[in-house]
Parts: C-alpha cells; sequence; structure tokens
C-alpha cells in the first residue's frame, strides 16, 4: 500500500518549524458556485486551521501542502472559536463546504466535542453541507453528530485514482480502491451522500496516460458517488510536485485535458465538475496559449451540466496539443521543455 522509501522523500521535503498562527481564526472562507443541491449557487468554504492530516505523521501525498496551513497548538477551544468566526460569516449562504489540513472526521482532528459544537452552532443555518475526509474516519461513530443534524450531508472523499498503482507509486495516498468503495458503500448505508476527487496528472505520469487513468477512475468511481470532481494539478508548496517542477520535470494538465475528461465521462452515470484551482496559470492548468474562454466554459459547463458549449469549443484544440502530449509521452522523464528552454534562456551569459 505504501513504497517506503519514497514516502520517506516525500516526507523529507516537508519543512519542520511552524510559522505563528492565528490558532482561532480559520486559515480562509470565501464564497464560490458549486452545485450541491443540484443547481448552480453561492456556496460558503472554510478551511480550519488544525494540527494537520493524520497521515502527515507518516509522510504527505505527493501533491497535497496543506501542511503548510497547520499549527501544532491548535487546541479544542480554539476550533471553536474557528466555528464562532465562520457562523458569523456565513451571511445569508445556507449552503456550507468545510475542508481542512486532512479530515473533518478525524477524532484527533477535529475531536467529537468541536464537531458537536460546530452542529450546535452552524447547523440550524445550514440546507446543505460537505465536509472532507479520508476512508478510514467515514465511520458511524465519527458522523453521529452530523447525522443527528438532519443536515442534508455530502462526505467529499479524495480517491485521486481508482488505479491502486498510481495511489501507491504517484500520489502516496496510504489508501486504495477498495477503501474508497467500502467507506463509500458506508456513507451512503447512513444516509449521506457522496463527491468523490479525482486527481488529473499525478506525478510521473505523462498527459495522455493521465487523462486515460482520470476517464477510467470517473467510469469506477461513478456507481459510488453522487458527483466526481476532477482536480487538474496545482502545484503547492514543500511538495514533491513542486520538487519536480521546480527542476523543468513536471508540467502541469492542459485546460485541453481538462476538457477532454469532462466530455469523455459526462455519460458515465454520474455529475462529472472541475473547478479547476489555479486554471490559466503556470502552476495551474494551463495551455500555452492563453485560455480564459475555455477556463470559463469548463466553470460554467460543470455547474450547468450542459456540456454543449464545451464540446463545440474542442473543434479548436489545436494540432500542437496533440504533438506535445504524443511527445511527452515518448519521454522517459515528462519534461517540460517550454519551462527549461525558458530558464535556460534567462540564465545565458552572452560574451
Amino acid at each position: 500500500m505504501v513504497e517506503r522509501d519514497y514516502a520517506a522523500f516525500i516526507k523529507s521535503l516537508m519543512p519542520e518549524g511552524h510559522r505563528n498562527r492565528d490558532n482561532q481564526r480559520p486559515v480562509s472562507i470565501w464564497r464560490e458556485k458549486d452545485r450541491l443541491r443540484g443547481f448552480p449557487e453561492d456556496t460558503a468554504v472554510v478551511i480550519f486551521r488544525t494540527r494537520g492530516c493524520s497521515w502527515y505523521r507518516f509522510s504527505s501525498c505527493s501533491m497535497c501542502g496543506y501542511f503548510n496551513d497547520t499549527s501544532p497548538t491548535v487546541t479544542e477551544e480554539d476550533l471553536m472559536r474557528q466555528v464562532d468566526y465562520l457562523a458569523n460569516s456565513l451571511g445569508g449562504v445556507s449552503v456550507l463546504k468545510v475542508f481542512t489540513s486532512g479530515s473533518f472526521l478525524d477524532p484527533m482532528e477535529v475531536p467529537p466535542p468541536v464537531r458537536q459544537y460546530f452542529v450546535d452552532t452552524v447547523a440550524a443555518k445550514l440546507d446543505k453541507l460537505l465536509v472532507e475526509s479520508r476512508t478510514e474516519y467515514i465511520r458511524e461513530e465519527n458522523l453521529r453528530e452530523i447525522i443527528s443534524s438532519g443536515v442534508p450531508t455530502r462526505v467529499a472523499i479524495g480517491l485521486e485514482s481508482s488505479s491502486d498503482e498510481v495511489i501507491r507509486r504517484s500520489v502516496n495516498k496510504g489508501s486504495s480502491f477498495r477503501k474508497f468503495v467500502d467507506a463509500a458503500l458506508r456513507a451512503r448505508s447512513l444516509g449521506l451522500e457522496v463527491r468523490t476527487y479525482l486527481l488529473l496528472k499525478p506525478p510521473m505520469m505523462d498527459e495522455e496516460s493521465a487523462v486515460q487513468d482520470c476517464i477510467k477512475s470517473v467510469q469506477d468511481a461513478a456507481p459510488y458517488s453522487n458527483d466526481v470532481s476532477v482536480n487538474p494539478m496545482n502545484i503547492q508548496r514543500n511538495t514533491f510536485v513542486e520538487f519536480l517542477y521546480s527542476r523543468g520535470l513536471y508540467r502541469p494538465p492542459r485546460l485541453w485535458s481538462v476538457a477532454r475528461v469532462l466530455l469523455s465521462t459526462r455519460k458515465s452515470g454520474t455529475q462529472v465538475i472541475s473547478y479547476p484551482t489555479a486554471g490559466n496559470k503556470e502552476r495551474g492548468a494551463h495551455n500555452d496559449e492563453d485560455s480564459r474562454e475555455l477556463l470559463s466554459l469548463i466553470y460554467r459547463c460543470s455547474l450547468e451540466q450542459d456540456f454543449s458549449a464545451l464540446e463545440r469549443y474542442m473543434e479548436r484544440c489545436p494540432e500542437k496539443y496533440w504533438r506535445e502530449i504524443r511527445m511527452e509521452a515518448s519521454q522517459l522523464e515528462q519534461v517540460d521543455f517550454r519551462l527549461l528552454s525558458s530558464r535556460v534562456a534567462r540564465s545565458s551569459v552572452w560574451l
């Protein structure tokens, strides 16, 4: 389930010290559009500052930099004050997505008294809730407070890929597809919905292979998911992916590839969405050319679940895209030639 040397190297990239934090305020709160109730609407998003994911004690996922926002000194009282801050920030929005640097359902990260305080303080304001968790914490005893609140809830699970080889050798998730299936079925048996997160273009995988892996993963996850969110890679600090990227050995996926996955899986039996983080930027999914229109279409079609406009736009997909991903697939190492050449040009000394 784990490649120990790989996991140890990823762990070595994580910073030892922690900066001073305001433990009584969430990392961030914002609003965005989502369709948790089956239609696009304003949705509040909060990231609580916690001690961090339990997986951090051993290693980390190869792309995850959320440990940068943790604080080892966070107390239960601090977490309750963060809940208060959230409650005062909702401003009438009744749909909420809750994230931490790990799992909201992990009793060591978010203790049961804090989850109960969250329910007592916020539940009456909500019509829909999403919480994220690793598979091992999706258990009835960890969901008791949320179920008793009566708020319709969707549990988000980061599967990343349905391939155990990709999960182990690329993502370093410390999990498996079987664990995902068991957790999703358990959540549904308790009356909860499931959102599945998939990662487009994990490290050490060429883009065409990554597209095909993501398409297959959507199809594999669909029977267990109310919706599937395709998350194209974005480069986060102090991660293995950043280690590769900074050396010109990794390129984030193209937005053309995101569109291909959505169009190939729109009839998979579940809703498929993608809201690319850092889209059209160097450290997120981007094409070589400015692609704001394509990014906007990916968002809009995901929200409306009507992909006809995206299908028409894909007719513009240039031959250059297909040529580049074919070349990438032929390389032993996944080199970002454009990034490397630009760095060489900037560093050249002319005599």
